[in-house]
């Protein structure tokens, strides 16, 4: 007997055939790539320069998550399940390369090994997490395959824990500068590196040269001036409020033989780009202990054009113009009183 049989249309294959399941993932990883590409720190504060830096982690996490959905439709169940994490990996890694090399494109923006290898460490931590989390991808390794899981969520996590250190010492070096108060920089101190820029010199911690004041304690900083323009150190953030205090004072010690000048700047972060909207002034260091005190109404009357805001100073420079040959000064603690 002849049996009809129905005739039936084969299930639709590759993308065409899963654009629904695949829509909601390719969207997301388009919204993501869309924010790294369009977002900017709101300032250039080390806050935000750190945030942002450790934020290439979990977002490139979840695009890795996101590529393993992607995968996983694509793929339609084939064996090994193990191989779809491998490719979301990969896919993970070249859409790294691709957004770093973009940002060469970008105006202000350039490739950043540091925001690359943070990509990296996103996409194999999460995709190793979401590898650990599946018994069934370590059955082949028979007893050792539930310790091996284990193992990968272990390392992953461990991974993540450590990324997070630039975030702690982001907050540790905070928290210090406000315990420092009414110190505002101390040049030897671990938590003023972050806030420290050192710029055409050498600075170096050693032991206080005899003659330095008692009572401050711990290594000085001995600063090279190169023989080459404007050499010196800026520390930017420092506690930024000095409108309750009258003075600020910092100390210079000099082993030369002869007088050198150098030069103080304040700026506060309404300043602009030119001379005279900021606070200058030069002191001429003489040889042996050297202290200086300048009254913060002083540092307030700067600016030619209007009063610089002792409540939101950003940062303050010490320098030297054009030095002819190098020379050595002896710094440690900036105050306010």
């Amino acid at each position: 007997m002849d049996q009809e049989r129905e005739f039936r249309e084969p299930p639709p294959r590759g993308i065409a055939g899963h654009w629904r399941q695949l829509a909601l993932p390719a969207l997301g990883i388009v919204a993501l790539m869309s924010f790294l590409v369009m977002a900017r720190p709101p300032s250039d504060l080390y806050l935000w320069r750190v945030i942002f830096q450790f934020g290439h982690i979990p977002l490139f996490g979840f695009a890795a998550l996101l590529m393993l959905r992607i995968v996983r439709v694509l793929r339609a169940g084939a064996a090994p399940e193990s191989l779809n994490f491998l490719i979301a990996l990969l896919a993970t890694a070249i859409l790294s390369l691709v957004s770093e090399a973009a940002q060469v494109v970008q105006p202000g923006r350039s490739v950043n090994i540091g925001d690359a290898l943070n990509n990296l460490t996103g996409a194999l931590c999460f995709i190793g997490i979401a590898a650990a989390s599946r018994p069934g991808l370590w059955r082949t390794l028979g007893r050792d395959g539930l310790m091996a899981a284990r193992l990968v969520l272990i390392g992953a996590s461990l991974a993540l824990a450590l990324s997070a250190i630039p975030l702690l010492t982001m907050a540790w070096s905070y928290a210090m500068r406000q315990a420092a108060l009414p110190v505002v920089a101390d040049l030897a101190a671990s938590w003023q590196q972050p806030f420290l820029s050192v710029g055409r010199a050498e600075a170096i911690p050693v032991p206080r040269p005899e003659g330095w004041p008692a009572e401050t304690a711990g290594p000085v900083v001995r600063l090279t001036f190169l023989d080459a323009p404007w050499p010196g150190f800026t520390v930017r953030e420092p506690y930024p409020d000095w409108s309750g205090y009258e003075a600020l004072r910092f100390r210079v010690w000099s082993a030369l033989e002869s007088p050198v000048e150098i030069v103080l700047r304040v700026d506060d972060t309404h300043r602009g780009r030119s001379h005279a909207d900021r606070f200058n002034s030069s002191f001429i260091v003489l040889p042996g202990m050297n202290d200086f005190s300048v009254p913060l109404e002083t540092v307030a009357r700067g600016p030619r054009e209007r009063t610089l805001d002792l409540a939101d100073i950003s940062q303050f420079v010490l320098f030297s113009r054009r030095p002819e040959e190098p020379f050595e000064l002896y710094f440690s603690r900036v105050w306010l009183e």
